[in-house]
């Protein structure tokens, strides 16, 4: 009896001895649509024991290491949260990414007025997320770091698309989260310290969502907190932003950064935000850098406020923006802004090679200008910089004058923006093509100078239009005269790129109408193209497709007396 006693304990002992922790890599698969959750995970279709797993729950039960696979079916939907156990390393990141044809995999939960997450990491680092589609979640991927974390290290967001969640209340006491975002990295840490640096964010499309991309922490609202960095080194290329509400970049408390390529439209549009509408926000932040970039059409919406292409709220240093184009705004084209988030003034600002075409259409207790310029103790230097003014705008208003002047103008050309396009046409010696054209409305109509003669398409969206100049030719305005009967609502201009040989869009637009001019940052190319992208009905029908390189009218203004 004794020794049956031994036995049932050894026997006990084994059954509750934890399974051993894998040393290798794994790849594990997970299907909503021919998954079962007591397969091995690790084959991407069923084959006896071996098969992927069905649920983001039975995924989120695993203890992942550096190197690991977690792949979702392409094609498949899932109303889950993915909560992955583990962390990964810079060089072995924990990949969560797609396997199979089709559509990307979705992550769709329903509501996104319910706090409902994507993906969810804590305290964690190195995770690559690649090629997932993030829908109607509250948040699409929220990370989050607790006060006193060591820093993390490495995040990557490829490829991903994060799209309609149209959330907005007042978020004072946020992370109790009560606004629709694409991704938030979070701080409960109030120290300056980083929790997570080293974030890529790549080719993603950020769609009808209240706010796009946040970094965030308790003291969002405090402005006691200044130079409180808790992320560092996070980069954004080749991301769209459009058709959201507030601010597409809402970034807070980042040290060292990079937009690159990336393109903010349409924004604010029916939407009443209780602090304003911007196509970007930076805010205590400093040594970031924004290359060949752009921010358009820029409502105030219902009331809003602000409506400016881009807002460095305050306690942002040593930023450089370069070749970037801020246009079609209804408040001013750019804020540089103090006090109303913190008492530090920005400094280090500087603009270099970029275009301002704001036009301050409809501002709310804003007076009409380019650039809203809170206080004189803001450091902003505009070195190469054209500004486009509409009637009744003037280059920049300052709010709250001090003594002391701190922003100057460099070699800056200054002209109002119905004097563009004055320099010879090129089009007309250039050879047009389009991508269809109806009988008695061929390519060529757009480019010979007759308002009564026009190209139109047999279709009504993805349809183009093509100049080709013959050789290397610089642009920077174009402008696009719609017959009446036309009523193209989206559409975007592109210039060919010889080094990477593919077509790169310099301008994104809504509505073209009798006449629109639309400066560009100057650039020389072979070719360039108007794509229109849909209509409101019926085929587009463009009766001039104009290009200039008209950089010489208009007076220059040099460094202002301090």
């Amino acid at each position: 009896m004794k020794n049956l006693s031994v036995l049932l304990l050894f026997a006990a002992a084994a059954v509750a001895a934890p399974a051993p922790k894998r040393t290798e890599p794994a790849t594990f698969y997970v299907s909503q649509s021919s998954g079962d959750d007591s397969s091995s995970g690790q084959a991407p279709a069923p084959d006896g024991a071996n098969g992927p797993w069905k649920t983001l729950a039975r995924a989120s039960a695993e203890d992942y290491i550096p190197g690991d696979r977690l792949l979702l079916k392409c094609g498949d939907t899932w109303d889950e949260e993915l909560r992955p156990k583990g962390e990964g390393t810079p060089k072995e990141p924990i990949t969560i990414g797609s396997y199979g044809e089709g559509a990307k995999p979705v992550i769709d939960r329903q509501d996104y007025r319910q706090d409902r997450i994507g993906i969810h990491l804590a305290d964690q680092g190195g995770f690559r997320i690649v090629g997932l589609e993030f829908n109607r979640c509250m948040t699409g991927i929220y990370a989050e770091y607790s006060a006193g974390c060591p820093t993390k290290r490495f995040l990557w967001i490829e490829d991903c698309y994060l799209h309609d969640s149209l959330l907005y209340q007042h978020y004072e006491d946020y992370p109790r989260r009560k606004i629709g975002l694409g991704v938030c990295l979070f701080s409960h840490e109030r120290k300056n310290r980083v929790v997570l640096a080293d974030v890529t964010v790549r080719n993603c499309v950020f769609r009808r969502l209240a706010s796009g991309f946040w970094t965030n922490s308790p003291d969002n609202f405090n402005k006691n907190a200044s130079f409180i960095y808790n992320f560092a080194n996070l980069t954004f290329e080749g991301c769209l932003f459009e058709e959201g509400y507030q601010w597409q970049l809402g970034i807070r408390g980042v040290a060292g950064g990079a937009v690159r390529n990336c393109v903010t439209h349409d924004i604010g549009r029916g939407f009443r935000a209780f602090n304003g509408v911007a196509g970007g926000m930076f805010f205590r932040c400093k040594d970031w850098v924004f290359e060949d970039s752009e921010w358009g059409f820029i409502d105030i919406g219902l009331g809003s406020g602000d409506g400016e292409a881009f807002d460095f709220e305050g306690n942002c240093d040593n930023m450089t923006m370069r070749n970037c184009l801020f246009h079609d705004t209804d408040g001013p084209g750019f804020l540089l802004c103090c006090y109303a988030s913190d008492g530090n003034p920005n400094r280090g600002i500087r603009m270099e090679n970029c275009v301002l075409n704001g036009k301050s259409k409809r501002p709310i207790g804003l007076p009409r200008c380019a650039i809203i310029n809170t206080t004189d103790w803001n450091e902003a230097t505009w070195t190469k910089c054209r500004f486009y003014l509409s009637e009744g705008e003037v280059l920049m208003r300052v709010m709250d004058p001090e003594k002391e002047k701190r922003t100057r103008f460099v070699d800056c050309l200054v002209k109002n923006l119905s004097d563009a396009c004055s320099t010879p046409n090129l089009a007309p010696k250039a050879a047009v093509s389009a991508s269809s054209q109806e009988a008695g409305h061929e390519a060529a109509k757009a480019t010979d100078g007759k308002a009564a003669t026009s190209w139109k398409a047999t279709a009504s969206a993805d349809q183009w239009l093509e100049l080709d100049f013959g050789k290397p030719t610089t642009v920077n305005e174009f402008r696009i005269r719609e017959d009446a009967s036309s009523s193209v609502s989206r559409y975007l201009i592109e210039l060919w790129s010889q080094r990477a040989s593919r077509w790169v869009g310099c301008f994104h637009g809504r509505a073209i109408g009798s006449d629109f001019i639309a400066p560009i940052v100057s650039r020389t190319t072979r070719k360039a193209r108007l794509l229109i992208l849909r209509t409101d009905k019926g085929n587009p029908c463009i009766a001039e497709f104009e290009a200039y390189d008209d950089a010489t009218s208009g007076p220059k203004r040099g460094p202002s007396p301090r």
